[in-house]
């Protein structure tokens, strides 16, 4: 199998903390374990700690709020970064990102074989938007892999771009690194682990708990645990005090993994109220540690979890709320589903996933050779903007 040196680029990364970054920065651990080389290029200043695999932290200006690269300069910087670094590929992840968009367009200026993977549902205005912007600057007609992380959002890409050949290169995790072979020690918790924004709906869960505690018997009451952060939670902190929940609900904030994966080990079910899901890697993570779910429908969510084996999707809140409340009431069934949960993941595992990577970077580069001949491996002048 080819070694390739990859290129892995969006405007944010860790230590901003969501299913995307810590997807790219898997995704870059794992293929450099597998003999591979990978960099991360990115718009986010911040540092974190040592990794296995270099960081390239443009410095470039970027939009106030939006953290994303907002002026003509950050061109010039990314292509001198594309040019020097003389990839292989250029793997670009997220719709939302300028600089992902911007590697795609220079790489098949500088010979660079590219693909591109969607990690968002694009519902409402963004599908419109993603459409408009494809007739004006036909993004679409890139010489890049088109991907998306799940069939739904896959077949939204489709859809966006007009073409058909657009492929599933799903997220992943160490499966066995979420699994534990002692006895589950279940407390009555009921646990999410989500950003605080709402496209995330953490208010969901606030409001949906007078309801599902009114429907139980008091022994039988959870604790709501949401794990993460971002800037709704002052409004879910106020939304709990307004509703007298501060003893049944508790935000941890932001948790490293092995904190989270405790957390998951001794609690009851895993919820999820978003509808804009394309797989969410928390949803895998609870499936992995053998926790029943309840996420809504229709989503990529659906992808991850067969209803009435897995846990229940939901069509809406009072559904959401019957399936809880069923789960909560029923030890039995929480301990067949547990069980269900665990099994059949090997399609989430990192060795199916990097085969997959790979296959997709064959793909890249022979779809590439054959479109574009001549513009394989060349330099290029700096771009003029």
């Amino acid at each position: 199998m080819k070694r390739y040196k990859v290129a892995i680029v969006s405007d944010t990364f860790l230590p901003q903390v969501g299913g995307l970054e810590v997807h790219m920065h898997d995704l870059a651990e794992e293929l450099t374990r597998q003999g591979h080389e990978a960099h991360v290029i990115c718009a986010e200043p911040r540092q974190t700690g040592v990794t296995a695999f270099p960081v390239h932290r443009l410095d470039v200006p970027r939009l106030p709020l939006l953290n994303r690269i907002g002026h003509p300069e950050s061109l010039h910087v990314l292509e001198r970064t594309l040019r020097d670094g003389k990839y292989d590929i250029v793997h670009a992840h997220c719709i939302f990102s300028p600089l992902a968009h911007a590697s795609t367009y220079l790489a098949a200026k500088l010979g660079i074989p590219s693909v591109f993977t969607l990690h968002s549902v694009l519902a409402g205005p963004a599908g419109v938007l993603f459409r408009l912007l494809n007739e004006r600057l036909r993004w679409s007609t890139w010489p890049t892999i088109l991907t998306g992380v799940s069939r739904f959002v896959a077949d939204e890409l489709r859809k966006v771009s007009g073409r058909d050949d657009v492929q599933v290169l799903p997220n992943a995790i160490r499966t066995e690194a979420w699994s534990s072979d002692s006895v589950k020690t279940e407390e009555a918790r009921v646990v999410s682990v989500l950003r605080m924004t709402n496209r995330k709906r953490p208010l969901d869960i606030v409001r949906m708990a007078p309801n599902v505690l009114a429907q139980l018997p008091e022994e039988q009451w959870p604790k709501f645990t949401l794990i993460g952060d971002g800037p709704e939670r002052a409004r879910v902190q106020r939304e709990i005090r307004k509703l007298g929940l501060s003893k049944h609900i508790e935000l941890t904030g932001l948790l490293s993994r092995p904190q989270i994966r405790e957390l998951l080990s001794r609690s009851s079910v895993f919820v999820l109220p978003s509808y804009l899901e394309a797989l969410p890697i928390a949803v895998i993570e609870a499936r992995a540690a053998g926790l029943p779910v309840v996420a809504r429908t229709p989503n990529g969510v659906s992808e991850i979890v067969e209803h009435g084996t897995h846990g229940f999707l939901a069509e809406n809140t009072a559904a959401f709320e019957r399936y809880l409340i069923k789960l909560l009431r029923d030890a039995p069934l929480r301990a067949r589903i547990s069980a269900e949960t665990q099994q059949n993941l090997d399609r989430f595992t990192w060795q199916r996933s990097i085969e997959r990577h790979e296959n997709m970077y064959a793909l890249a580069s022979e779809w590439f050779a054959k479109r574009h001949p001549s513009l394989r491996g060349r330099s290029s002048a700096p771009l003029s903007v």
